[in-house]
């Protein structure tokens, strides 16, 4: 769609320029704003690929890895899993952790957080 968001660092609002009222790109230029990078479809890969590479040998296992291999990965992975209910469900915890680290760690590298070391404990939903 060609938006850009922007993380406002002062209050936490994530924002688009031209949509919110009375902001623009000079607002976000002279504020204190972060860019919202959109996640890369080679990220999101990576997580199915280590998601399969988890399973233990078996079906689930075999038709997801046949998928990744397969034109247009991403629709033919969701519809393997469309075969196995527990994977699935295991999938979509797995994707929302991953997400979520990656989120954690962007949010450090804007210095939106200060970095809550290896020994914090993960957030809970």
């Amino acid at each position: 769609m060609g938006a850009e968001f922007y993380l406002n660092l002062d209050t936490g609002d994530v924002v688009l320029p031209g949509f919110e009222e009375d902001l623009d790109m000079e607002d976000i230029e002279e504020g204190n704003y972060a860019s919202i990078d959109r996640i890369e479809s080679y990220e999101s890969y990576r997580h199915m690929e280590d998601f399969t590479a988890g399973l233990p040998e078996g079906e689930a296992r075999s038709r997801l890895e046949q998928a990744l291999i397969r034109s247009k990965p991403f629709r033919h992975f969701k519809d393997a899993l469309e075969s196995f209910p527990l994977e699935r469900e295991a999938w979509y915890a797995f994707k929302d952790e991953a997400m979520t680290k990656l989120v954690i760690e962007w949010l450090i590298d804007v210095k939106a957080i200060e970095d809550p070391g290896p020994d914090a404990e993960e957030p809970t939903a």
